[in-house]
């Protein structure tokens, strides 16, 4: 039983979940409270964004992908410049979503603007993890040899 709990948590698969659900976690936290604050989709993206990357890269480096052949400076350009990336995918959406046409998606699933924000926020995460592990497995901390 050990074995198979010490095998599953060392699958590099398994710890990047891990670690995204804490990126995850982080980015919910800062995005719900600073719209909470500020009523602005875009600024309360930037900010959860920003810091959930920095979390990410973090988490990413020293324990997910250890061993990796670039530079540190060269990985760090690398994700920031991907996380970017999908970040402004995210930041059109809450544009467009919540701060242009937030009507859209309080009628069409009778939801609140909070509820709305919840809703788009999921989405976006569940996609831009998915887009995230393909970019760090595969251009950004590619294994030594």
């Amino acid at each position: 039983m050990k074995t198979t709990l010490n095998k599953l948590t060392s699958h590099e698969i398994f710890k990047y979940l891990v670690a995204g659900v804490a990126t995850t976690l982080v980015f919910f936290v800062f995005k719900m409270l600073s719209f909470s604050a500020l009523q602005n989709g875009v600024v309360s993206e930037v900010i959860a964004q920003t810091v959930s990357i920095i979390f990410a890269f973090v988490s990413n480096k020293f324990w997910v992908f250890e061993k990796t052949t670039n530079s540190l400076l060269q990985e760090f350009i690398k994700f920031v410049t991907s996380r970017i990336f999908v970040m402004l995918l995210s930041v059109v959406a809450n544009w467009y979503f919540i701060d242009t046409h937030p009507s859209i998606l309080i009628n069409a699933f009778h939801l609140t603007l909070d509820q709305s924000v919840f809703l788009l926020t999921l989405f976006l995460q569940v996609l831009t993890i998915i887009l995230n592990y393909i970019f760090s497995k595969f251009l950004i901390f590619t294994k030594k040899q």
